[in-house]
């Protein structure tokens, strides 16, 4: 730079020269370091990367019916930048999607090239925008759960959310085989937005779920959850669970809860209507647990079926604590002790058992365990080891207070006792299996360990047939069947600790027929008002079930009468009128 250089312009020259070595800098930094992502940030503005999503798999029933299917609705979107005049967009499309307009409007006015309006709209929906036919509104298939039998089965079945994630029952369970794999597309788009396929476009196709197909017959499934209904209805019960399976090998042909909710549209109803009380909820069984105590007794043979025990005229203290039987009786033999339900008599029992004895029978049974059945969700239950029992402790476990358990426990002991002694694993899943039918997993029925002899478990039969018979069941008689259980009615256990006067869970939980058993099947009521006895409640519930599967399984009934074995005319004729409509007092004398 020449000398008489005027200053000013040697200062212009300066800064050019600074700004030229910024320059290269920043060129040398964008070679070097930024040019992969600005490179990305450029291609995403041509490239279009589009989601294929799987369809998820099919559930069905033991005979191939269809209880969860996938079919494809529409959602709607917004290209904000298309849509001209946003708020007349906004007006038109509140009136048809039930948004409101402001909302809508300030999806509309967002600063990006998508937004969603509405998802998985009805069909009716998708027509209605449709005829608006506003620019940048436009439509993708997108698959969406559907339970074609609305509330049937639905807390076996479980829900979806909206993106077919599980999120109860079995849907949640197995979803990593029911939601398949997702798929994608890759494709070019030119100034206007538009998919231009061309040499870069690949597509990977999504893999759809597995299938599943369950133990439960839907035809079943369908009549216990109407007949639960009505006995639901009826006693006003908070709560009520069915379950009928098949004692031999564990299978679960329906199994039920009121009250219920639709899987279809399961965000509109509480949390307590979608809770699965059949595994979920424990509770102290009160009489339907003497099955336990009566079976431990016989096999350890402390006491034979004629063995008797004076039972107090209804009132006993021992203890410190005054123990009462709803009805009073005086000297009864052990099988008429469990026929008639007798509190005192059984503890008096128990005492020949002991409360090791007592234990080790509880837990062969399976109480205090999980029973591994498919669906998520089980509980324990509670039964304390017999250090920590106090002295009123034996008396109280063997009548079915200080234990909890849940009504798929008790269905499985029940049919350890119709099937000869067996505990069986319930099962609920029979296979998962592709598109093609290949079987991906087998749910086989478990080899079931014996708890009891075929000889106590014969015993034990005979036994809870006169409860039906003439005993507290009466209720639950299926005319040419000869049906077999036991009835329970508990005390519910109030906040402060002490057992309720006005709450009670009722149960019954039998089988059909007594001497060639094909079903167990357990019913349960929670707080079920003004009657809340097992017998007057559940009973009923069981013989209208009993009734419609023995039909629809084209099962005879048998000709000849059942002989009872206790003394003759200590029971009913089988056949004679039963009077339903008890008075109260009645009710409480001959139910509990």
């Amino acid at each position: 730079m020449y000398k008489g250089t005027p200053s000013r312009i040697r200062k212009v020259l300066y800064a050019l020269i600074m700004a030229f070595g910024l320059l290269c800098v920043r060129l040398v930094f964008v070679q070097l370091g930024a040019a992969k992502p600005l490179s990305d940030i450029a291609s995403s503005q041509y490239r279009l990367v589009v989601s294929l999503l799987p369809k998820r798999g099919v559930i069905y029933d033991r005979n191939l019916k269809e209880l969860a299917i996938t079919i494809n609705l529409s959602s709607i979107f917004a290209e904000p930048f298309k849509v001209k005049d946003k708020g007349l967009a906004s007006e038109k499309l509140a009136n048809v999607l039930g948004i409101s307009r402001d909302e809508i409007y300030k999806k509309l006015s967002q600063k990006k090239g998508f937004a969603w309006l509405a998802r998985k709209v009805s069909p009716d929906t998708a027509r209605a925008v449709r005829a608006l036919n506003i620019k940048g509104i436009d439509f993708i298939k997108e698959p969406q759960r559907a339970y074609p039998n609305g509330v049937l089965a639905s807390h076996i079945l479980g829900f979806t959310d909206m993106d077919n994630n599980g999120i109860e029952g079995l849907e949640l369970r197995f979803d990593k085989f029911l939601k398949g794999v997702i798929g994608y597309r890759y494709s070019i788009r030119d100034a206007k937005q538009r998919e231009v396929p061309g040499y870069e476009y690949k597509e990977i196709l999504p893999i759809d779920g597995d299938n599943m197909v369950l133990t439960i017959d839907s035809l079943i499934q369908s009549l216990a959850e109407t007949e639960l209904e009505k006995g639901y209805e009826k006693y006003h019960a908070k709560g009520a669970c069915i379950i009928v399976m098949d004692p031999y090998t564990g299978d679960i042909l329906a199994l039920s809860n009121r009250p219920s909710f639709d899987p279809n549209n399961a965000k509109v109803s509480p949390p307590d209507f979608r809770r699965n009380r059949v595994v979920c909820d424990f509770f102290e069984p009160g009489s339907s647990f003497k099955i336990i105590a009566a079976s431990s007794l016989l096999e350890e043979k402390a006491v034979k079926p004629s063995d008797k025990f004076f039972c107090e005229n209804g009132k006993y203290r021992w203890c410190g604590h005054t123990y009462h039987d709803h009805t009073p009786h005086g000297w009864m033999e052990f099988r008429d002790v469990i026929k008639f339900s007798s509190n005192i008599g059984t503890m008096k029992a128990a005492q020949r058992l002991g409360k090791d004895r007592l234990y080790k029978y509880i837990k062969k049974f399976g109480f205090g365990a999980k029973t591994g059945i498919e669906l998520p969700g089980e509980v324990n239950g509670i039964t304390t080891h017999p250090s920590t029992w106090s002295k009123l402790s034996l008396c109280s476990i063997s009548m079915g207070q200080e234990v909890t358990v849940t009504a798929i426990q008790l269905a499985c002991a029940m049919s350890a006792l119709a099937n000869g002694g067996n505990l069986v694993k319930p099962r609920i899943v029979e296979r998962i299996q592709d598109r093609t039918g290949q079987v991906i997993q087998k749910f086989e029925s478990k080899k079931p360990h014996r708890v009891i002899s075929e000889e106590t478990a014969k015993e034990m039969r005979d036994i809870l047939r006169s409860v039906v018979d003439s005993g507290t069941a009466k209720l639950a008689e299926v005319e040419g069947y000869f049906p077999a259980g036991k009835t329970g009615t508990a005390q519910k256990v109030e906040p402060s600790g002490t057992y309720s006067h006005s709450k009670f869970t009722a149960s019954f939980i039998g089988f059909v027929p007594y001497d060639d058993p094909k079903f167990v099947i357990a019913v349960i009521m929670d707080e079920p008002r003004p009657f809340y006895y097992g017998g007057v409640v559940c009973a009923p519930v069981f013989k209208k079930v009993a009734t419609q599967i023995m039909s629809y399984y084209k099962i005879d009934p048998k000709l000849e009468s059942y002989r009872s074995p206790t003394p003759a005319g200590s029971r009913a004729s089988i056949g004679a009128p039963i009077e339903v409509s008890k008075k109260k007092n009645e009710a409480k004398k001959d139910y509990r």
